[in-house]
Order: C-alpha cells, then sequence, then structure tokens
C-alpha cells in the first residue's frame, strides 16, 4: 500500500468514530492508502512534527473534512493554513493538493466566509449518512488529484491505478492472512502445548523423520538407538500399532497421530527452524 496515493485526513477527533473512520474505511477498501494520526503516530513521537513532517507535507492529496466540530478546532485550523500556505509557496493557484468534504449546507456556508480559497470545485458534500454515489464521487476526486499530479497520459494513469490496486489488494490479503493465523494460533489450546513441546529433547527424531511419517510410513518401536520414539508417543505425536512383519512376527511400529500432525502444521508456520 506504500505505493498507492496517499491522503491526509485533517479533521476534529469529535468526529473521529462516528464520522471519520468509516469513509477512511471505506478509501482504504479502494486501494487508497489514508494518513490518519491514530493509526500512524507511535506513543512518544512529537505530535506536530509528525502530522506536519510525516504526513501533510508528504501526502498526495490532503483531505479536508468539515463539520461543526472541525470549524470550531484550532488545530484543524492550523492543519488547513498549513497545507495553503504550502500550496502558495509551490505556485499552485489551484490547490492541486486540497479535496475538502463537508456534512451539511450549514458547514458549506461556514466553510466560505473562513476559507474563500477552497472554491467550489475542491468542495465535495458527505453526509453522515452517505451512499456509495457520495464514496464513488470522491474517490473519483482523489484519484484525479492524484493522477493531475503524477502526470503522463491517459493511459500512464490506468496502468498507474491498476498496479497500486494489485499492490495494495496484495497487502490487504496477507494482513488479513497474518491476523487469522494469530487468531487461531491464540485460540488453539494445542498449539500453546506445542510451543513447550518443540523444546523436548525427542523433538530432534520426529523432526529427522517427518516427511517419511507424513507419508504414512511408519518408524521402528524396536530400534535401540532411538528410545526417544516412546516419549513421542508419550506426548501424542506418534501411535502404536501392532502388525505382522514378512515372516509373521508380531512387531510395534509408530505411525502419526493427528495431533502429529497438526504439530506439523504448527512449526512450519509458527516453530522455530533452528532446532
Amino acid at each position: 500500500m506504500s505505493d498507492s496515493v496517499l491522503v491526509f485526513v485533517s479533521h476534529s477527533s469529535a468526529d473521529k468514530e462516528s464520522y471519520v473512520e468509516p469513509i477512511v474505511n471505506d478509501l482504504e477498501d479502494c486501494f487508497i492508502n489514508v494518513w490518519i494520526d491514530k493509526r500512524k503516530i507511535p506513543p512518544g513521537q512529537n505530535l506536530r512534527k509528525s502530522i506536519f513532517r510525516s504526513g501533510l507535507d508528504k501526502a498526495d492529496v490532503a483531505l479536508l473534512f468539515f463539520t461543526k466540530n472541525s470549524l470550531n478546532s484550532a488545530w484543524v485550523d492550523l492543519e488547513i493554513k498549513h497545507v495553503l500556505r504550502e500550496e502558495l509557496k509551490r505556485g499552485s493557484s489551484d490547490l492541486n493538493k486540497i479535496i475538502s468534504i463537508f456534512d451539511s449546507e450549514d458547514t458549506y456556508e461556514q466553510i466560505s466566509e473562513r476559507y474563500p480559497e477552497l472554491t467550489d470545485d475542491l468542495l465535495h458534500l458527505m453526509p453522515k449518512d452517505y451512499d456509495k454515489n457520495h464514496l464513488g464521487k470522491l474517490i473519483s476526486a482523489i484519484w484525479s488529484k492524484y493522477f493531475s499530479l503524477q502526470g503522463g497520459d491517459i493511459e500512464t494513469q490506468r496502468q498507474l491505478l491498476e498496479k497500486d490496486q494489485e499492490i495494495f489488494q496484495k497487502e490487504k490479503e496477507i494482513q488479513v492472512l497474518k491476523s487469522n493465523l494469530e487468531n487461531y494460533r491464540h485460540s488453539n489450546q494445542d498449539y500453546a502445548e506445542f510451543e513447550i513441546i518443540q523444546r523436548h529433547p525427542a523433538i530432534a527424531y520426529f523432526e529427522e523423520n517427518k516427511k517419511q511419517l507424513l507419508s504414512g510410513y511408519p518408524v521402528s518401536l524396536h530400534n535401540p538407538k532411538h528410545p526417544e520414539v516412546f516419549d513421542l508417543i508419550g506426548l501424542g505425536l506418534l501411535e502404536p500399532r501392532e502388525e505382522q512383519d514378512d515372516e509373521g512376527y508380531e512387531v510395534t511400529y509408530g505411525y502419526i497421530t493427528e495431533r502429529g500432525v497438526e504439530y506439523c502444521k504448527w512449526q512450519m508456520l509458527f516453530g522455530q527452524t533452528d532446532q
């Protein structure tokens, strides 16, 4: 997602949960990388430096959320004036970096009075009960801003978008997979026990014969050089089965159990490889 369009979100913290975060989540679902303070500023970092240097100045697009709360926020006013000043420094009279959304007509009237630089083409109605049409217009505006800053023809812009979408989707799938694996790891009682089992001395013998066992072939229980096989039975990774050999004698072999198979899965995903 780091190669996608980066959008800085200027907003009032009072609107974060009820208004801002639902829109942020929808934007991220549409392959847009969003810089929002709650997720991007680690504890202990300088707030002002992080927001202005790491957020606003590096972003491709500044998305300004206008509500009653943000219009009464001195911090939001500081962010808006900063990005307006930086845009004018670059000689960008049409404010290429800025997109503003407002939640109501009353808010719109106050914006035009306080920030006359933000003309109608930079403002988008986004009510708190916004629908797909509102979201689609906002997404289109963001990508249009991004492409105009990137330059190039329509085909180049289309290829950039497809590449960004591909990268973003893969990273999202990886994060979901990691999250699912961690949730499964912590919810599975056997997996908690496997962290202890992997340190048992008998595991080295199990690892040596893992491919053979997983292929359905047993190990002998009559090899005096490997008494640890009985520890593996005690750990529940192997089970003894009596069979007749070619000469008709009863012999006992150790076969991998379902628990043994689960251990192999766990070891591959989470276990230490430097046994």
